[in-house]
């Protein structure tokens, strides 16, 4: 029979998993409440020109609080019926296909399938002849980054369909950056208006608050030490503040603490040391960090402070081959070039970070992202700030560095 303790391990690892828990989430309250309020005048007024646009790093509760707060209107006797069609632009094979995507999702009572190539012009015409009787559309494009193109004529055709006389939609976008609508093209921002919720990174206290209700509704507390959940909370905080992160790390904590023969007490310090080192090497990408070339390690060393500054999960191009340079400048250490040090027109080391980048990019450890003429540079899947700085730190030589990436050394500006 498995002890009162053993289960109440189990029960506390269970609550921490991810989606283990559904519901409002807490230290989320006023972003909630500002989205609820969109949506609910939203949807009761049969549609909206403005797209409500929700921005915020990986792991902050973005599309927890929206699928929280859309599954509650659905049951709400108040709030008029409406059909969810929900899009992770992510996890689509090109950014066309969004379009046969939502086709899907629409009622199919009188929806004969469409190929691909004539969906877009299927859902304009859908748009352009709604009737006051139909339910209202609420369109949430997670991941919407991921539809922007060159010409921008994905984003063009979704955001058009709110110009229509009476397409009673209601647009949510969830993105990853701030900035995407003032990367839009003019033809494209000029469709819509713009309601923004944004999601800050988990402080210390939150994340300490959020692990401390899921362990306390399953009456587990104690199966955590005070010292290892602050430790942990305070290294992702000042890392990615991805709850996603700590609540990981720390159930793993409690699984190596019940499987340590002889072990008693709660799962402390030494225990989340191991569950650290155990994701860590679990990671492909965090690994492939340490067989990296000086050179390609720098130029993630350069991303990484570039995103601690900026707090945000994507980088300019031009930042980070000054802070590159600024590094290889500090250090006076040539990297691995195969192209000149001097370079023009866009300054010193910008074919070398160009070439880093393409070679980072084929290991998917980077991900740049063109729009015209900017271009940004994001982690690849697999790879978090955390992550990334426990990879780099080992297999730097220079010291200056190491603390750098430990971000407790002077900091280059």
């Amino acid at each position: 029979m498995v002890s009162e303790e053993v289960q109440k391990f189990q029960r506390a690892a269970a609550a921490l998993r991810p989606g283990s828990v559904q519901g409002k989430l807490p230290c989320r309250e006023q972003e909630q409440d500002d989205i609820r309020q969109h949506l609910h005048t939203a949807v009761r007024q049969g549609g909206s020109v403005q797209v409500l646009y929700i921005s915020g790093m990986p792991g902050t509760g973005k599309t927890g609080s929206v699928l929280h707060i859309l599954d509650h209107m659905e049951r709400a006797k108040d709030v008029p019926s409406f059909k969810m069609v929900h899009i992770n632009a992510m996890r689509l094979g090109s950014p066309n296909a969004v379009f046969s995507n939502i086709w899907s999702q629409l009622p199919k009572s009188s929806r004969a399938k469409v190929n691909a190539s004539a969906a877009p012009g299927e859902l304009a015409n859908l748009f352009e002849n709604r009737q006051a009787k139909d339910p209202v559309v609420v369109l949430l494009i997670d991941e919407i980054d991921h539809l922007v193109t060159r010409s921008q004529t994905v984003l063009y055709r979704v955001f058009d369909w709110l110009q229509c006389p009476r397409p009673r939609l209601v647009v949510v976008a969830i993105s990853n950056t701030m900035d995407l609508p003032e990367r839009l093209l003019p033809r494209v921002a000029s469709r819509f208006g713009i309601v923004r919720v944004e999601f800050q990174p988990y402080n210390r206290g939150q994340i300490i608050e959020i692990i401390s209700q899921r362990l306390a509704a399953v009456s587990a507390k104690e199966v955590l030490s005070p010292v290892a959940l602050k430790l942990s909370a305070a290294r992702v905080a000042a890392g990615s503040g991805d709850i996603r992160k700590a609540l990981q790390c720390l159930r793993r904590a409690i699984e190596v603490r019940l499987s340590t023969i002889g072990a008693t007490g709660p799962a402390d310090i030494k225990h989340l040391e191991v569950a650290e080192k155990e994701l860590l090497r679990a990671s492909p990408a965090a690994r492939a960090v340490a067989g990296l070339s000086l050179g390609a390690r720098r130029l993630l060393t350069s991303m990484l402070l570039q995103l601690r500054k900026t707090k945000s999960d994507a980088v300019a191009v031009p930042e980070v081959i000054a802070r590159y340079a600024k590094l290889a400048v500090a250090t006076a250490e040539s990297t691995d070039t195969l192209l000149p040090v001097e370079v023009a027109p866009g300054g010193r080391f910008a074919e070398e970070v160009q070439s880093l980048v393409h070679r980072l990019e084929a290991m998917s450890l980077v991900i740049q992202q063109v729009n015209g003429a900017s271009r940004t540079l994001t982690l690849g899947a697999g790879l978090d700030a955390e992550d990334l700085a426990a990879a780099l730190e080992p297999a730097e030589n220079d010291e200056g560095i190491r603390s750098l990436i430990r971000d407790d050394g002077p900091r280059v500006r």
